[in-house]
């Protein structure tokens, strides 16, 4: 009985399937961060450069600790005719098979961005070991140089930039796009691709002593190719118009202060487009709506609360304004470019016409679109005392 018992489990484990793709932990080099650039070896080539977790290294369980005492990463780079040819080819400097599972962002040079940036959406968005909600981002100059920078708390710097995207929303200075974002608008006939900037600061701007980088500002396109870069300010106004932003910070001057700062933090930012048609030219209007609260005062109160809040009421709205039409102007006049999705909303208003003959001519049409601007910014509280501690302070010594 004993016997067929035996028999029966080794005729059983030879059914089984086994694992015969299975690949160990420690023959893997997993990928933290990839940049792609052009080549300036191979001829309408791609230049790849990988940032891979040093396991032995990056050990140590939380940011900036333990661990081996050598870089917790180590940097290739390799040229090919193709992405994919590029990618292959580091192969031939890494002793571990590459695997992309973990990759952090894609950062894109900006060279190659301007020539077009087709190959990269169909190659990452097609690659099944890519999540599809990883960062992408275009850098001024060579995506190489960032690639090997080592930046931020965390002991891998793929991990850092990552972490910029989760809390970038607190300074809302910048734009956040990962491949799902960038696929679908790539793809659309009424929006244009809009993707992250990342910016490497010297030791010399940054006055720290290492280089870091940071997440600010945006980079526009043009169906698939680089048409410039928009300024902290004009993201954060894109922020705005696209819904992204939860919160943000408004810093006014009022007359009299003697050009001391007011800051104010907006909350349940609200934008609505309206669109409209007169027969000739699209028209939309952009109304802001916001709540706000006085969170910082530099200067002495001249006058009583409630006309302080007026004053500095008026002053937001004013400078709400500004920084939309700093964004409007720079997107469609400067770089023509419909990022903001007017095109979707004229769309969804105007089907019947869109698809009659307007959704060809939107180019055109957005190009000279009249578009006007309200803001309706409500100071409601205030986190200050009646006069700066420091003002209260100086009477308080006098008397």
């Amino acid at each position: 009985m004993r016997k067929y018992a035996v028999i029966s489990i080794l005729l059983i484990n030879m059914l089984l399937p086994g694992c015969w793709d299975a690949r160990e932990i420690n023959e893997l080099g997993l990928v933290m961060a990839v940049g792609v650039d052009k080549s300036e070896n191979e001829k309408g080539g791609y230049r790849v450069s990988v940032q891979i977790a040093k396991p032995s290294d990056a050990a140590g369980g939380g940011p900036m600790g333990g661990g081996g005492g050598g870089s917790p990463v180590w940097v290739g780079a390799a040229d090919g005719q193709t992405i994919f040819d590029a990618i292959r080819n580091v192969a031939k400097f890494s002793s571990r098979r590459v695997m992309w599972a973990h990759n952090n962002v894609i950062i894109i040079g900006e060279g190659l961005a301007q020539e077009g940036i087709t190959p990269i959406v169909d190659f990452f968005s097609h690659n099944p070991e890519l999540r599809m909600k990883t960062w992408v981002a275009v850098t001024r100059g060579k995506a190489e140089g960032l690639i090997g920078t080592n930046t931020g708390i965390e002991k891998i710097p793929g991990i850092s930039i990552a972490r910029l995207y989760l809390y970038g929303e607190l300074p809302a200075r910048s734009i956040k796009t990962d491949m799902v974002s960038l696929l679908r608008d790539y793809k659309s006939e009424t929006i244009q691709p809009l993707l992250s900037e990342l910016r490497l600061i010297t030791p010399a701007e940054s006055g720290t002593g290492s280089n870091q980088i940071e997440l600010e500002g945006g980079a526009v396109f043009k169906k698939d190719k680089l048409v410039g870069f928009l300024s902290a300010e004009e993201a954060r106004g894109l922020d705005w118009m696209r819904g992204e932003a939860r919160s943000s910070i408004i810093t006014v001057f009022l007359t009299g202060t003697g050009e001391k700062a007011i800051s104010v933090e907006l909350r349940r930012i609200k934008v609505k487009v309206t669109p409209d048609w007169d027969g000739q030219k699209a028209k939309f209007n952009i109304n802001f709506k916001a709540e706000g609260s006085i969170t910082e005062q530099d200067g002495p109160l001249q006058a009583d609360i409630d006309a302080f809040k007026s004053e500095v009421q008026k002053a937001v709205n004013d400078r709400v304004k500004r920084n939309l039409k700093t964004t409007i102007k720079a997107v469609q006049t400067d770089f023509n470019s419909d990022v903001v999705g007017f095109g979707r909303t004229f769309h969804i208003k105007y089907k019947d016409l869109w698809n009659k003959g307007l959704g060809k001519r939107w180019p055109e049409l957005y190009s000279n679109a009249v578009i006007t601007f309200s803001s309706d910014v409500k100071i409601n509280t205030s986190t200050l005392f009646q006069e700066p501690i420091y003002e209260e302070k100086i009477e308080g010594e006098q008397d």
